[in-house]
């Protein structure tokens, strides 16, 4: 053969794979005939649902958007509300730190996110170990220790996620067979630190809020074949979250093309790792329906209905030790 003739045949070969891989992710992003019906009335844990003690919702308006929207469980992020865990009952999942994380932030900024002997941190170390013991709290979040380039400017830090107020939540969870929810982006410094304080408080939990913002798929499937204590959580993944905040950005795992044929593959290989969430923070509780309906139609329609019952609840029920 030619070198033209070989350079041809490579060139159509190399057509012929592309074309082979946007025909997979077409197939992928089509419905799975089974769940689409299912996906509209499972039962969903929202491990990223925010009430906030300022400015927040009632908490019959957090029970009542529950109700309407097939939420069976909500929480796991701060700010933790009393008159809303004593509404839900076992249905909460109730999350401590948030707010004392954001006070300190705002009168010392990132040195006092670090400072365990803050006297803000002192408190909430000794509430949360009686919150702990007798069942009141399950852990903490959500906790943000990088958040350099997303957000309100306000808002934005970096710290590691290795350090002494870190650590103590790590073992304040591990005590008791708690989470520890982490908004960080991934990098290599996070991923050291996280692998770190994963092994050496096995018994807590780690979720990642977003399943880890500026993190690819192969970065989460490294990091679950790691460590069999590390979860993350798929809320603001859609296309709601980007419009509410006036961006152009595309959706970075599901839309209404369906899921991303490369978090898909993450998702049916470790199914037993990823929950959802809706993250209605920032004024958007407006918006919560319209999260969930996107959540049920473009992310867990797609799915097979084993795979599916355990993203939208299963796994929640197991990590958080839900009735």
């Amino acid at each position: 053969m030619t070198r033209v003739g070989m350079l041809m045949t490579k060139s159509f070969l190399l057509s012929f794979v592309g074309l082979v891989s946007i025909l997979g992710s077409l197939a992928r992003a089509e419905s799975n005939p089974d769940s689409v019906e299912a996906a509209r009335v499972v039962p969903i844990a929202d491990v990223h649902m925010h009430a906030y003690i300022k400015n927040g919702q009632k908490a019959e308006d957090v029970l009542a958007q529950m109700d309407k929207n097939g939420i069976r469980w909500g929480g796991a992020v701060g700010d933790y509300r009393a008159d809303v865990a004593s509404l839900l009952g076992t249905r909460y999942i109730p999350a401590l730190g948030q707010p004392e994380f954001v006070k300190v932030f705002f009168s010392q900024g990132e040195s006092g996110l670090i400072d365990a002997t803050h006297p803000v941190f002192v408190r909430l170390f000794d509430d949360a170990e009686k919150q702990l013991a007798r069942g009141t709290a399950g852990g903490f979040g959500e906790l943000h220790t990088d958040n350099h380039t997303s957000g309100p400017q306000r808002m934005r830090r970096h710290i590691r996620t290795d350090n002494p107020v870190m650590r103590q939540f790590f073992s304040l969870a591990n005590k008791y067979g708690g989470f520890v929810q982490i908004h960080s982006q991934q990098d290599e410094k996070f991923n050291e630190d996280i692998l770190r304080l994963t092994a050496e408080f096995p018994q807590a939990k780690a979720i990642l809020s977003h399943c880890l913002p500026m993190a690819k798929p192969d970065d989460l499937d490294r990091l679950f074949v790691a460590r069999e204590n590390i979860f993350c959580e798929l809320s603001a993944q859609g296309e709601i979250h980007p419009k509410l905040s006036g961006q152009t950005r595309p959706a970075r795992v599901f839309s209404d093309n369906g899921i991303r044929a490369d978090w898909q593959v993450l998702i049916e290989r470790f199914p037993d790792r990823i929950m959802i969430g809706t993250d209605a923070c920032c004024g958007w509780f407006d918006a919560y329906s319209d999260m969930v309906a996107e959540i049920r139609r473009n992310l867990l329609s797609h799915l097979a209905p084993e795979v599916m019952e355990k993203i939208a609840y299963k796994n929640a029920v197991r990590v958080f030790q839900l009735k």
